[in-house]
């Protein structure tokens, strides 16, 4: 196994501890669950006042705040766990490969780095650290309170609004899903910032980073157009790092100074297409696997017209893959690549 091979397994393993970390918060959510239970249930409704209600929504905010607190106490600490582990797993692991003794970055260092690095939560969002550890408390907190209050606005049972806001398909099940995704930027970015506050320590022996994209159907637009194999230099003024959107799953591959420039040779990376899990080369652009793809699949993933678009206009997997996102990263539309190339608006007219 190449160096490459064993940093994408571990970012495989990174990945499944980033799905674990939101699994978490199910013991707060049940907490604060049973919290509404009881503040609902115990609210008289021969007694529905203006200002009884008030009350209510004020001390049930309160009562919430506390579990949603604690969770968010707890992800942080974990963060920070992980910060050290990943530093000092990208450091010795690299050192073992390309036989030198690399300087492990402190936790402090990367917390930092990760703190003054934004997490991209969308193409053209993005939020500091605290932020988003901030955020899940604060709005699920105001979706759950909001929720009891128009119910009971609106005249609803106690049982009713009990069902709405905590029940099966209920709000607190888009509170859950809200907690993996901050689990998941929050883990990602403290990832990302491990790897390349050790590139950026060790810069006489790494001299900058690739990014790896994943080779399966779920990968985004965005992602998916990251050009593989350019190297992003640690002196670049320029230098993208993932996590890019929400749910991001896109890493970074250490590039070693021309001393260590046969350490990786071999390397490969798994993939899954129509057939399943497969292993491919390590420089294997993402459009030049979908290319490799039945069109069944190709279709599935780029849409039914941009698929025949991929196939059929002559344009090479590189001039697909710059036409299918703006400078900004988002999708382009069909009108829009076909104002952007001629190939494109040349096959649509044929059609």
């Amino acid at each position: 196994m190449a160096l490459n091979d064993q940093l994408l397994a571990h970012h495989i393993n990174t990945l499944k501890l980033a799905a674990n970390a939101g699994k978490t918060v199910n013991q707060y959510l049940d907490e604060m669950k049973q919290i509404i239970r009881k503040s609902v249930a115990g609210f008289d409704s021969d007694k529905r006042t203006a200002k009884r209600l008030t009350t209510l929504i004020n001390t049930l905010a309160s009562q919430l705040n506390k579990p949603a607190g604690k969770w968010r106490k707890e992800l942080e600490e974990q963060l920070k766990d992980f910060a050290k582990y990943e530093a000092n797993y990208q450091t010795s692991t690299i050192g073992g490969w390309i036989d030198a003794e690399l300087t492990q970055p402190t936790v402090n260092q990367v917390w930092a780095a990760a703190q003054f690095q934004p997490v991209s939560i969308g193409a053209t969002k993005a939020v500091e650290l605290t932020t988003l550890l901030d955020t899940w408390g604060v709005n699920e907190v105001n979706r759950l309170v909001m929720g009891v209050k128009l119910g009971f606005t609106q005249g609803l049972s106690t049982n009713q609004i009990i069902r709405n806001v905590v029940g099966a398909g209920g709000l607190s099940d888009i509170s859950k899903r809200e907690a993996k995704g901050v689990a998941h930027d929050a883990i990602m970015h403290m990832a990302n910032a491990a790897r390349f506050e050790t590139y950026a320590e060790n810069d006489d022996i790494i001299i900058g980073y690739e990014l790896v994209v994943t080779l399966d159907g779920r990968t985004s637009d965005l992602c998916a157009a990251w050009p593989t194999g350019k190297v992003y230099k640690l002196t670049d003024t320029y230098q993208p790092m993932p996590p890019f959107h929400r749910w991001c799953r896109t890493t970074t591959s250490p590039k070693p100074s021309s001393e260590f420039d046969t350490f990786d040779q071999g390397a490969t990376r798994a993939s899954k297409g129509a057939d399943g899990g497969k292993v491919v080369s390590a420089d294997t652009t993402y459009y030049g696997w979908l290319a490799d793809q039945p069109f069944e699949f190709q279709d599935m993933r780029l849409g039914k017209t941009k698929g025949q678009i991929f196939r059929n206009a002559g344009l090479t997997t590189e001039e697909f893959r710059k036409l299918s996102v703006d400078d900004l990263g988002r999708g382009l539309t069909i009108d829009e690549m076909a104002d952007e190339d001629n190939k494109v608006k040349i096959y649509l007219g044929k059609r």
